[in-house]
């Protein structure tokens, strides 16, 4: 465990140099920092093959945030058996952003996690924060990852009740930070019709 949080906090700290990628098994997540392109995050899609299942989101200042310098893009792309992708590009700036999650916009229930984006869960039900936080002022951070039925299993939800619940937009990324534990910066996650494996 000491190993993980070693390679975790090596991996955050190499965020400040500019085109940097690591990765590592304990992590299973990859991440980056670059410089700012032109091209806007709206119109980025990934390339996927026929019959693949794929879901944006554009990330904002959450509902009761006063005030952020963040914002981003993130999608889902889930191919026919797998594996499947999370993607999470932050832009702007933010301060000591500690994890992200996809959860289930349902208030009665708190708005239950159901899929752990970064850092990667490793146990059921049990969110994991970076250790330590990291901040940005300018360019971007991507964060990408495979997953798998597993991932949600976690959080008691079986694939197809996942799919439901994205169909129906009922879920959301958020981005949570220390000053905003609740989540900083969200966005509903919209999937591109027929939104189902073919």
């Amino acid at each position: 465990m000491a190993r993980a949080t070693k390679l975790t906090a090596a991996a955050l700290l190499a965020l400040c140099l500019v085109s940097v990628s690591l990765s590592g098994a304990a992590a299973k997540s990859s991440y980056s920092k670059k410089k700012s392109s032109s091209s806007s995050s709206k119109n980025e899609y990934p390339k996927a093959p026929k019959g693949t299942i794929l879901a944006t989101a554009e990330l904002k200042a959450a509902s009761g945030v006063k005030s952020t310098g963040g914002k981003g893009y993130a999608y889902l792309m889930l191919v026919k058996g797998g594996p499947y992708t999370s993607y999470i590009k932050l832009t702007g700036k933010l301060r000591q952003v500690t994890m992200a999650h996809v959860h289930w916009m349902n208030a009665t229930a708190k708005n239950p996690i159901r899929l752990g984006l970064f850092p990667a869960v490793t146990a059921p039900a049990t969110p994991v924060l970076l250790n330590p936080p990291f901040s940005y002022n300018k360019g971007e951070v991507t964060f990408e990852r495979p997953w798998n039925e597993t991932d949600i299993g976690y959080w008691g939800v079986s694939l197809d009740t996942f799919l439901d619940l994205l169909r129906n937009r009922e879920l959301y990324v958020n981005v949570h930070t220390v000053g905003y534990p609740g989540g900083e910066i969200q966005g509903t996650l919209k999937c591109k019709s027929p939104c189902r494996f073919d």
